[in-house]
């Protein structure tokens, strides 16, 4: 069977990501934090055995640069569509024509997400046709599909959700259920979007570092010890 997991990235240029964090953190800060949570997830997801990472970036020229921090041992495809909903349809229906069997898309800006979580998702997938995982934001940091019902939920469970809005996750369910198709949940986590949430990841690596708990996020939590200190 073959897997992937799709990370949706933009190329980390100041004024372009983390906007929301600035201030109090100037632009260039902030595409630092973003290029830390990227690669530090990207190296997170590397290991993973036998599943193939796909970069889906945007804009259309970040390729390169994008290369250049995460590496070769990833596949890149551009984002294509006019909103989030059709750029996520786009990767997955690249996905299907790539053939593979179960599908996870991704986003960048949970870098401390643990990998159990997306073994879980894949582990669903055998079950069933669609996983997601909830944000406390009211979003959802993962979707994933098995390809056995995928050509009838997608691009429907996309359409007419109001992205970057708190009713994401709950509207995204409502219309898989509206589908016949099964669904499963994984457990929520959270995403970092403001200063608030800054200050609550360098909290909670201080924590899992105090508890001596594994900190799969070297490059985050190094950043934010500067940035708190």
């Amino acid at each position: 069977m073959k897997t992937c997991v799709i990370v949706f990235a933009k190329n980390p240029v100041p004024n372009q990501v983390k906007t929301r964090l600035v201030p109090p953190l100037s632009p260039e800060q902030a595409a630092t934090v973003y290029t830390a949570f990227l690669t530090d997830w990207c190296d997170t997801l590397a290991k993973l055995p036998d599943v193939d990472i796909t970069i889906a970036y945007t804009p259309a020229e970040a390729q390169s640069d994008l290369q250049t921090l995460i590496g070769d041992n990833a596949m890149y495809i551009p984002q294509i569509g006019a909103d989030l909903g059709e750029r996520l349809v786009s990767a997955t229906q690249w996905a299907t024509e790539q053939e593979y069997t179960k599908i996870l898309l991704v986003g960048s800006d949970s870098p401390t997400l643990p990998i159990s979580y997306i073994l879980k998702a894949f582990a669903l997938l055998d079950s069933l046709d669609i996983v997601v995982g909830p944000s406390t934001d009211g979003g959802y940091y993962l979707i994933g599909f098995s390809a056995t019902n995928l050509t009838m939920a997608v691009p429907f469970i996309f359409e007419e959700i109001a992205w970057s809005t708190a009713d994401v996750f709950q509207q995204t369910v409502a219309r898989i259920r509206s589908l016949k198709t099964t669904v499963g949940l994984l457990p929520p986590w959270y995403d970092i979007d403001t200063a608030d949430d800054l200050a609550f990841l360098h909290a909670h690596i201080s924590a899992m570092r105090l508890a001596g708990d594994t900190v799969q996020a070297v490059r985050t939590e190094s950043l934010l010890t500067e940035l708190f200190s």
